[in-house]
């Protein structure tokens, strides 16, 4: 039996927040929710996540710091950003520090789903 997956959302809209605990919980994965940047790095260096949705802007800080944070405290993590407004700029940059994707907002709870599975079957491959 495979462990679950434990996601960490991190993401100020309460509407966004929520609706991706729902879907994520629906479909089977161990979610946590966090309302700021602050917050979700104190639930990273006190549990392991398996992947972590960050929002870009949150009241904090950015989710381009937290992505660097991320990647030094748990480097193996996936990692997915979601914006409003996904400029090739942020884009670029988010990868470089770290992230697997950045999703546009709005999306569709099978947008955020099929990019889970995605990632997570190549991250099995892999190991």
């Amino acid at each position: 039996m495979m462990d679950m997956v434990a996601i960490l959302v991190i993401d100020d809209e309460p509407l966004v927040a929520d609706a991706l605990m729902v879907v994520l919980t629906d479909n089977g994965y161990a979610v946590t929710v966090a309302m700021t940047g602050r917050d979700g790095i104190g639930k990273i260096s006190e549990q392991r996540f398996d992947v972590t949705i960050t929002d870009l802007r949150l009241p904090d800080m950015s989710g381009l710091d937290i992505l660097s944070s991320i990647r030094e405290m748990h480097p193996a993590g996936l990692n997915i950003l979601i914006t409003a407004n996904p400029t090739p700029e942020i884009v670029a940059e988010a990868v470089r520090r770290g992230a697997l994707e950045v999703l546009s907002k709005p999306f569709c709870p099978s947008d955020v789903l099929n990019l889970l599975e995605k990632s997570l079957t190549i991250r099995r491959q892999k190991s």
